[in-house]
């Protein structure tokens, strides 16, 4: 792949931190720079063009220049990240992932410390603009990688599931993309994330779910397709047992205010 930034023009435009907070909740934006936002702990979810993103602790999320995003934590537990915009020239190519997984800690290293530099000083620094340099440079190496550098079952199978939850997803199907066997990728998979992959699964369609009746027209029958269940019955009888209301019931009562 060739190189997405021309490095050596990247200029660092912002920096900060968003605590935890139960009701917080970013409208539907666009941005004409790069913003990245790094999982520090808690869990939210990103409402992207066709797709929603759950994104959790030690999770990237790449926002490249004019794409349409709106973040929501979870009321559970709420998310603390860190997030910087940076002015660079480059183009995302098509395909580009926007979720990166981050176990070996090298990129949440350089976010904390672009953040502590803000808080120091104030000020947009030279050393934070190195750090930013070095940024691009892991990113443009974890997107280079096949699979990225550090990736284990777990986070290569969250990646396939947040980007593929609409479509036939097995266990079976998971393990074979992740090399390992069926029960070992459910025992890794729930000891890290606190739930089964298939769990998982459910829960990103619910939520995708969620949003297309809350901010859509369009009849339960063609959500239920949308988000990968062929049978509406069962859409139905999922919504209901995760959300405590059918798909109608929950459109009609409305989005809950934050």
């Amino acid at each position: 792949m060739q190189p997405i930034f021309d490095i050596d023009t990247a200029q660092l435009r912002s920096v900060g931190k968003v605590q935890p907070t139960a009701g917080w909740h970013m409208q539907t934006h666009s941005h004409d720079h790069w913003e990245f936002i790094y999982f520090l702990r808690g869990r939210g979810s990103v409402n992207l063009p066709y797709t929603t993103l759950c994104p959790r602790h030690y999770h990237l999320l790449i926002f490249y220049p004019g794409l349409p995003h709106a973040e929501t934590a979870d009321p559970l537990d709420p998310e603390e990240i860190i997030f910087f915009s940076v002015d660079v020239a480059g183009a995302p190519p098509p395909g580009l992932p926007v979720l990166l997984a981050d176990p070996q800690g090298e990129l949440r290293w350089l976010c904390e410390r672009l953040y502590r530099e803000q808080v120091t000083y104030q000020i947009l620094t030279p050393l934070a603009n190195t750090y930013t340099r070095a940024f691009l440079q892991l990113l443009e190496r974890a997107w280079q990688a096949t699979p990225s550098p550090g990736l284990d079952p777990v986070d290569l199978a969250v990646q396939y599931l947040v980007t593929n939850y609409a479509g036939h997803v097995s266990l079976k199907t998971l393990a074979s993309l992740t090399n390992v066997t069926p029960m070992h990728l459910t025992h890794c998979f729930t000891a890290r994330i606190g739930t089964s992959p298939i769990q998982y699964l459910k829960c990103l369609r619910m939520e995708a779910a969620r949003q297309l009746l809350a901010t859509t027209d369009l009849q339960v029958n063609a959500i239920a397709q949308r988000v990968g269940y062929a049978d509406p019955l069962y859409f139905r009888r999922v919504f209901k047992a995760v959300m405590g209301q059918t798909p109608s019931a929950f459109r009609r009562q409305g989005p809950p205010h934050t």
